[in-house]
């Protein structure tokens, strides 16, 4: 017979077996034994994991787990594959099931990620450093996922890497990122995300913030979506419930990836292609406050891939969101070999083709009427210098849809955009056609650093000159300035100029 078991091993049931031939004469069967079991869904919800195990004639059965001997012979112990509750759409609880390994030589399963906890464990179990106390040893602190998850707010802030758990709290304010990109995780197990953004040289500060490690039995590979980890089920689901809200936003959890739809892809030059993709549905707005950004998530070799965007389509935009991205291919930039992972991945979809988004992100808000807040602190200017360089003009380009969009909006904008050649001008034709209608409230000029004959803005790179000329002073409430683009354009061009027209750049820059 077969059974199995949603507990542990505690209660076992019968299946019903399907011998899909005939037996022989001697009523042995020489085919597949397929077998079934109908479970109710809330069983399967509460269920940690799945396990089966046969018995034969003489009522011998398979042991629990694997039993090594030197022969490697009759180990075949019972199957197990877990399960997470999950979210695939707004309003829906799916269950995801995880096996022990995955086909051939790939990567992963539950298996892979205990074992890798195990051998990390292993290898920094000399770590001491905290941040709660110099005198805490990290390396016998020990965290349940259910404790973890109660730090996700800015007050305490911890993530999962790796089977550790680090309390970021402390450098919420120095994240080059933003706050958001590390609450956005709070509380969770973020390793995939962690390793797929950040350099060797983040993953070492990392250390820095060790406070202990993660309690490994009923490890939940996706902690952020999962209701297990708890003795009583019925209070876990309280989480997973959605009020409906007033508007239908395809951005209500900053936590959850959102799906997405390629329906369209556009070539606005060479290297530059605008994509629109599709919301969940069709009556959606993405929800995205002006001046945040998304992060766009991908499977690309079998690694996550995350990078961050912000849309170009209009803030009221229904059932969809347009990108407009440069593509960085490979063999071009001698530094760069490999090109950009995700602008070239995006550039290969074909139509009909799904990715996920999630967010929002970022600490810049504008509010409307001059009105921004930073890292939750009001801010007001009447004037806004915008600074951007290249790719680093999306940003800017959302803030100037929105002012514009509000006839009540009085603010004045001063845009400087730099870029190596004419031809880099990310959305011109939108820029000028804005310039040119608002005059009294936009002003664009453009900076590149290879000109062809008859160039009639300027060539090189921003000065300080080109900034008095084209920007007003720094005023306390008067004028701020806002920035997008490389870290050498805005160290080195940027921010000792404007401290020379008598900007506060601690205060009076906004750096996206």
């Amino acid at each position: 017979r077969v059974e199995v078991t949603l507990d542990g091993g505690d209660t076992w049931s019968v299946c019903e077996l399907d011998h899909q031939e005939k037996p022989n004469k001697y009523g042995k069967f020489w085919c597949w034994c397929f077998w079934s079991l109908d479970v109710e869904v809330l069983d399967l919800l509460s269920a940690k994991d799945v396990a089966v195990r046969a018995w034969d004639e003489s009522f011998n059965t398979q042991p629990d787990k694997l039993i090594w001997n030197l022969m490697g012979m009759m180990n075949n112990c019972w199957f197990r594959i877990r399960t997470n509750v999950c979210k695939p759409h707004r309003g829906e609880i799916g269950i995801v099931f995880e096996h022990p390994t995955r086909p051939g030589n790939q990567s992963g399963g539950w298996m892979a990620k205990e074992r890798q906890l195990e051998i990390s464990s292993e290898s920094n179990n000399t770590l001491k450093k905290s941040v709660s106390s110099p005198f805490m040893n990290t390396a016998s602190k020990m965290y349940s996922i259910s404790e973890v998850r109660k730090h996700n707010t800015a007050d305490s802030a911890w993530i999962i890497v790796h089977g550790h758990i680090y309390d970021c709290t402390r450098f919420l304010k120095d994240h080059p990122g933003g706050t958001d990109s590390i609450l956005i995780n709070a509380g969770t197990d973020c390793t995939e995300e962690f390793e797929a953004i950040h350099s060797d040289k983040a993953k070492k500060l990392l250390e820095d913030y060790r406070i202990g490690e993660l309690i490994t039995t009923g490890y939940d590979s996706s902690p952020n979506v999962s209701v297990h980890g708890a003795s009583n089920f019925g209070p876990l689901l309280a989480p997973i419930k959605e009020l409906t809200p007033q508007k239908n936003i395809a951005l209500v959890n900053p936590r959850e990836k959102i799906p997405v739809r390629l329906i369209e892809k556009t070539s606005i030059s060479h290297d530059v292609r605008k994509f629109r993709f599709a919301l969940p549905s069709e009556d959606q707005q993405l929800g995205l406050p002006v001046g945040k950004h998304v992060f766009v998530c991908a499977n690309i070799n079998d690694k996550l891939c995350l990078r961050a965007y912000t849309p170009t389509s209009a803030i009221d935009a229904v059932g969809h969101i347009d990108l407009v991205v440069k593509v960085y291919f490979k063999d071009v930039h001698p530094r760069f070999p490999n090109g950009g992972l995700m602008s070239q991945h995006l550039d290969s979809l074909p139509i009909g083709s799904m990715i996920d988004i999630k967010g929002p992100l970022g600490h810049i808000e504008y509010k409307g009427k001059g009105n921004f807040l930073v890292s939750g602190k009001p801010k007001f200017a009447k004037k806004l210098a915008m600074l951007a360089g290249g790719t680093g003009i999306t940003p800017i380009y959302q803030i100037i849809q929105s002012i514009l969009s509000d006839p009540e909006d009085e603010t004045e904008m001063y845009v400087v955009y730099a870029n190596r050649t004419e031809d880099d001008i990310l959305v011109r034709e939108e820029l000028e056609g804005w310039a040119s209608k608002h005059k009294e409230r936009l002003k664009i000029w453009y900076v590149v650093e290879i000109a062809k004959e008859g160039w009639s803005y300027s060539t090189g790179f921003i000065t300080e000159a080109v900034l008095r000329e084209h920007i007003p002073e720094g005023l306390e409430g008067e004028s701020l300035a806002l920035a997008c683009g490389p870290p050498p354009m805005i160290q080195f061009a940027l921010q000792p100029n404007l401290e020379k027209m008598g900007y506060n750049v601690k205060e009076d820059l906004l750096i996206f």
